[in-house]
C-alpha cells in the first residue's frame, strides 16, 4: 500500500508540472503578443524546464510501478 502512495504522489506531481508548463508556455506567447520580450523568453525557460521536469518525473513514476509489480526495468540492447 506505501509504495503506491509513492507512485501516485510521483503520477501527481509529474502531472501538475506539466500543467504548469503549459501555463507558463502560454503565458510566454502572451507577454510575446504585448511586447515584453525579455519577460516572453524568461517565461518559455521556465516552461521548458518544467516541462522537463514534468516529464522526467513521469518517467520515474512508470520505474517506480514496474518495480511495484515486480515486473522490474528491462533495458534495451544498445541503449543505454
Amino acid at each position: 500500500m506505501r509504495q503506491i502512495v509513492r507512485f501516485l504522489v510521483y503520477l501527481v506531481i509529474g502531472v501538475v508540472l506539466l500543467s504548469l508548463s503549459i501555463l507558463t508556455l502560454l503565458w510566454s506567447i502572451g507577454y510575446m503578443q504585448a511586447g515584453f520580450v525579455a519577460t516572453s523568453l524568461l517565461s518559455a525557460l521556465i516552461g521548458f524546464t518544467l516541462l522537463s521536469a514534468g516529464l522526467y518525473i513521469l518517467r520515474l513514476s512508470a520505474y517506480v510501478y514496474a518495480l511495484e509489480k515486480g515486473g522490474g526495468v528491462e533495458r534495451v540492447e544498445g541503449k543505454s
